[in-house]
C-alpha cells in the first residue's frame, strides 16, 4: 500500500476520498477479528482495499492525521457526483441532500460481538471505547441482535434480584437439611451472555441507503441506531440518530466538532 497527499492528476483533480471502514468483531475468548472495506459508488456495494487498488480508478490511499483515518481516492467524475463527500469532515455542503448514501456518514469503524460474550465483557467494551450499543453477529458477521448500555444494565439488575433471593437465610426455624456432601462448594452462577439480552434485529439497511430513508426508518421504528450491511449481509458499519443530527447540522452550515468513537 502506497500513501499519498491529495492532487491533481492531468489537471483533474481526484475526488473526495471514500473511507476505509473497518468491523472489529470480539469473540468469547477476547480475540478480535478485523474486516476493513470500503463502499464503492460506482458498483453500489462493498469493496476490499487490495480489490480498490487492482481498479484502473483507483488514485491512492490516503492518511487523514487529523481524523486519523485512511481513505481510497479514487479518479471519475462519476464517482464524485454519485458520493458527493463521503468524509463529513471534509467541509460543508452547500445543501442539504437527503438523497445521499448514508455511507457517507455511518460510523466507519463498528465493534461487534459474537453472541456467546458475556455481559461482564459486554460492560467492558462498551466502557473502553465509550460507546452506548454494538451489534451481535453470527458466526459469518451478520447481524442477529444490538445490545445496549440499558440491556447490559437490566441484566444486571435482574442478576442481582436473583442472587439475593438465593441467600441462605440463618434462622433455626428455616434451616432444613441439603442433599449435599460434605466440604466446600463453589457456587457457579449462571453466565449472561448477548444472546440472553440483546434485541433480536428487525431493521438494518444496505449501505447503499440514502439518508433520508435510514432517518424515516429509525423515527418508524423508534430505534436510535441501525446495522448497516453490504450485499452478502455482513456488518460494514452503523448508523446511529446522532450520525444524522452531526450530518443534517453540516450540511446547514454549522461547525460541528468530530464526535468520539462509537457503535
Amino acid at each position: 500500500m502506497t500513501m499519498t497527499t491529495l492532487g491533481p492528476i492531468n489537471g483533474e483533480p481526484p475526488i473526495p476520498q471514500h473511507a476505509i471502514r473497518s468491523a472489529r468483531i470480539v469473540g468469547d475468548d477476547g480475540e478480535a477479528s478485523v474486516v476493513a472495506t470500503v463502499y464503492c459508488p460506482l458498483k453500489e456495494r462493498s469493496a476490499t482495499v487490495p480489490e480498490c487498488e487492482s481498479c484502473r480508478r483507483f488514485h491512492a490511499l490516503h492518511f487523514d492525521a487529523a481524523s486519523r483515518t485512511t481513505s481510497v481516492v479514487c479518479h471519475t467524475e462519476r464517482a464524485m457526483s454519485a458520493l458527493g463527500s463521503a468524509d463529513p469532515l471534509a467541509g460543508v455542503s452547500e445543501h442539504v441532500n437527503p438523497a445521499a448514501p448514508l455511507a457517507g456518514i455511518m460510523s466507519r469503524d463498528v465493534l461487534c460481538v459474537r453472541p456467546e460474550v458475556t455481559v461482564d465483557e459486554i460492560a467492558a467494551l462498551l466502557i473502553r471505547h465509550g460507546i452506548s450499543g454494538m451489534p451481535v453477529v453470527d458466526a459469518d458477521g451478520k447481524p442477529i441482535g444490538m445490545v445496549s448500555r440499558a440491556d447490559v444494565l437490566r441484566a444486571a439488575e435482574e442478576r442481582g434480584d436473583t442472587e439475593e433471593s438465593e441467600r441462605v437465610s440463618l434462622h433455626r426455624d428455616d434451616v432444613a437439611p441439603l442433599d449435599m456432601e460434605q466440604g466446600f462448594h463453589v457456587y457457579e452462577p449462571v453466565k449472561i451472555t448477548a444472546r440472553d439480552v440483546m434485541t433480536p434485529v428487525v431493521v438494518q439497511l444496505h449501505e447503499s441507503a440514502s439518508i433520508r430513508q435510514a432517518a424515516s426508518l429509525m423515527a418508524y421504528e423508534g430505534v436510535h441506531r441501525l446495522p448497516i450491511v453490504s450485499d452478502d449481509g455482513k456488518v460494514v458499519g452503523i448508523l446511529s440518530s446522532l450520525d444524522v443530527l452531526r450530518w443534517f447540522g453540516r450540511s446547514c452550515g454549522y461547525l460541528i466538532p468530530p464526535g468520539r468513537r462509537r457503535a
